[in-house]
């Protein structure tokens, strides 16, 4: 007999929680179309004004959700919290630092390997168990990797690579440690990653003047893309199944390259496309599978 559960209809709140994710998404999409329009700022300079505007964005809705509580929502995250920040922070610098040395899908489709990062890194630290299938399904994806590099070594652009791996990593990293303190609100320690992140630009920057079309362009980065993209996510994790946030967040990893492709005709190399359908078969995959263990422990 089919299970009750399992045939109930999508609720409101996982209606409006997966438009978020959908909008979501959209939003995280947009960062390699953006910068590709900055006309004279340096990357830190960048990263600095990014981070300045997601910190203030982030306030004001921290601040409406806690009100006279927000110093002790802040105090709360503990130590995860403070991973959040430092990991997290470290990520945003790097991802801009990707974006600006190689191209859109290559960045993407590296940072794409989060899942399989954040999986061994949960063992290691949390003691997950880790699916010998997730494994399996990593190698396949790091293969894609592989072949990116080759197209990075052909056309310069392999320390874009390197970045972009190196932001998986810390993203994965911070993803863990805000699974290490589920049980508060992490979104003040992601508030904090935007501190981390603007103390790295400021000492690293030499210069931080930014003429005022690249500055609406930083604003556009930390309030569009990057504050909306958290907040519309964290928003979607009330209702809508993690491994269907997953699957659904797979969208940016054909709608970033379609902005750069559309807007600026930034087409990337043949092995970055071989590699990136590797990438995204292996990701697809991965997420693909979690829902499908998620629904069979619905209908049991």
């Amino acid at each position: 007999m089919t299970n009750v559960k399992a045939q109930a209809l999508p609720t409101q709140g996982y209606r409006i929680g997966l438009a978020c994710m959908a909008a979501g998404t959209f939003f995280t999409s947009l960062a390699g179309v953006f910068l590709r329009y900055v006309e004279s700022a340096e990357g830190w300079t960048i990263v600095f004004y990014r981070s300045l505007f997601f910190i203030a964005t982030m306030l004001v809705f921290i601040v409406w959700r806690h009100g006279r509580q927000t110093p002790a929502a802040f105090r709360a995250i503990g130590m995860p919290g403070l991973g959040v920040a430092v990991f997290l922070g470290t990520s945003f610098a790097l991802y801009i630092f990707a974006l600006l040395n190689t191209t859109v899908a290559n960045a993407v489709f590296t940072i794409s390997l989060s899942p399989f990062f954040a999986a061994l890194f949960a063992w290691l630290v949390l003691r997950e168990a880790v699916r010998p299938a997730t494994l399996g399904i990593m190698c396949v994806a790091l293969l894609g990797v592989g072949f990116m590099f080759g197209d990075g070594f052909d056309t310069g652009t392999w320390r874009g690579t390197l970045i972009a791996l190196g932001a998986c990593i810390f993203y994965s990293a911070g993803v863990v440690s805000m699974r290490g303190g589920k049980s508060r609100d992490m979104l003040p320690a992601v508030c904090l990653a935007g501190v981390t992140s603007a103390l790295f630009a400021g000492f690293a920057a030499g210069d931080l003047s930014i003429n005022h079309h690249d500055l609406m362009i930083a604003a556009a980065l930390g309030v569009v893309q990057l504050a909306f993209q958290y907040l519309l996510v964290t928003r979607a994790s009330r209702d809508v199944p993690a491994a269907e946030i997953a699957l659904v967040g797979r969208l940016a990893l054909i709608l970033a390259p379609l902005w750069v492709w559309l807007a600026v005709d930034e087409v990337p190399g043949d092995l970055t496309v071989i590699g990136g359908a590797i990438i995204f078969a292996a990701v697809f995959a991965h997420g693909y599978m979690a829902l499908r263990r998620q629904t069979v422990m619905q209908e049991t």
